[in-house]
């Protein structure tokens, strides 16, 4: 018997185009319908004749496959032997390296035709539409399993917290939204609010941001830094900033269905001035990400020292429309030409010519633009440094950046700045359940979890 159901939408999002792994769709609820998982063991078989191979959409010939939510917009069609996507919240790597000309620019016309793409045989049987980004790992825990534990450690008198954390905060979105799916097709309970009940603080706030598909987290996080008394703003920034466009267009679609109401108009009804601007501009996700027009460093970098330290007062704008529309490997250059030519690192401009929100939000911008793994790392430090911790704050910082690869990296730029492992700074500001939630979804459990 197979405990993934049969497929349809990927979970918590129903087929809309563009078919991605958290690809966006109506009606969006919690849970949703069953996910797009195949029976597992994989099924072999053969597409039939003239059909494309297993994660292509029906498309144009020649058209890529999709990307997961939150991986990279890849430039034209992926090389041979390239890397594949990065996953949710994993930066483009493409570090230090500038655009390359649109004459080089590889067409539709030399992307690898669809008699190139995988077959049936070597993929699981399933009708064409979502590809499967997810394969269960060989000897772990099935989902059945995992709700097994799950259901067992919070029936009756009392919650054996370990057993839950030791599911909710060791495994990946896509494993957690098949053990969502399963345990309440054999127990007819949400497992979300299950958890919601049966824990509380700062440890019920981790897992319920765990145990929500990523897509989701960030709808809920924006709904409710804007809505009620007061702004959380900081949330904003670390949820709507550096984003893909690829991203926000999923976003603004999954905000949309869950709330009935426009993301861009949501944030502007909270926010004002040049904060405001940013943020639009940001939700517009309309950046040339892979570099279609060819950008002057010099020109930049002239345009952005006019704007601030070369005259009297501020041109924001100018500052908003460069950091935000330029293709990230060009701004990099332009950083390194600025601080070269005027000895001045352009975090430090920016800290210089902005005050308040609009000031760390380019901030955020230029660091996560430089080395997004340190940028996080100094956000979390953030969260924990001076009197008191910023629970929520590290808690949204740590689940959302959970992706093995880049929290090595964090962790590996956080040890490097700050000469302490994240382990121990974390363990040092936090205690009991809600301590070992974070180090486990970090991948540093406590002994004995």
């Amino acid at each position: 018997m197979s405990y993934y159901p049969p497929a349809q939408g990927a979970y918590g999002y129903p087929g809309y185009p563009p078919q991605q792994q958290y690809a966006a769709g109506a009606p969006i609820g919690y849970p949703p319908p069953q996910p797009a998982y195949p029976a597992y063991p994989p099924q072999g078989g053969a597409p039939p004749p003239g059909q494309p191979g297993y994660g292509y959409p029906a498309a144009a010939p020649g058209a890529p496959p999709p990307a997961p939510y939150g991986a990279p917009v890849p430039y034209g069609y992926p090389a041979p032997g390239a890397p594949p996507p990065a996953p949710y919240g994993y930066p483009a790597p493409a570090a230090g390296a500038h655009p390359p000309p649109l004459q080089h620019a590889p067409t539709m016309t030399h992307a690898p035709t669809m008699t190139h793409a995988p077959t049936m045989a070597h993929a699981p049987t399933m009708p064409m539409g979502q590809p499967n980004y997810y394969q269960p790992t060989a000897g772990g825990p099935t989902p059945q399993q995992d709700a097994e534990t799950i259901h067992s450690a919070c029936k009756g008198f009392g919650t054996d917290e370990k057993r839950v954390i030791s599911v909710v905060a060791a495994r990946p979105p896509e494993h957690l939204a098949v053990v969502t799916s399963v345990y309440k097709q054999f127990y007819g309970r949400d497992l979300v609010e299950v958890l919601d009940k049966e824990t509380s603080g700062h440890f019920g706030r981790a897992l319920h941001y765990l145990i929500l598909p990523p897509i989701v987290l960030d709808a809920e996080l924006i709904y409710q830094a804007c809505i009620g008394a007061g702004t959380n703003e900081r949330c904003l920034i670390q949820t709507l900033v550096g984003r893909t466009n690829a991203d926000m267009a999923q976003l603004k679609h999954v905000f949309q269905s869950r709330y009935h109401r426009s993301l861009e108009q949501t944030v502007k009804s909270d926010v004002s001035g040049y904060f405001e601007k940013l943020l639009v501009v940001c939700i517009q996700g309309t950046r040339d990400e892979i570099g279609h027009y060819q950008y002057n460093v010099e020109a930049d970098t002239q345009a952005l020292y006019k704007a601030g330290e070369g005259r009297m007062g501020t041109d924001e704008s100018q500052f908003i429309h460069i950091l935000t529309n330029r293709p990230d490997a060009h701004l990099r250059l332009v950083f390194k030409q600025y601080e070269s030519r005027y000895g001045k690192k352009f975090s430090k401009v920016i800290i210089k010519e902005f005050s308040g929100w609009i000031e760390t939000a380019l901030v955020y911008l230029v660091e996560w633009i430089e080395n997004p793994a340190m940028c996080v790392a100094k956000n979390m430090e953030k969260a924990m440094e001076g009197a008191g911790t910023d629970d929520a704050s590290l808690t949204r910082l740590v689940v959302r950046n959970r992706t093995p690869a880049f929290m090595a990296q964090i962790k590996a730029n956080y040890t490097a700045k700050y000469k302490k492992s994240l382990r121990d700074r974390i363990k040092g500001e936090t205690s009991g359940d809600y301590r070992r939630t974070l180090l486990m979804a970090i991948g540093e459990p406590e002994r004995g979890c």
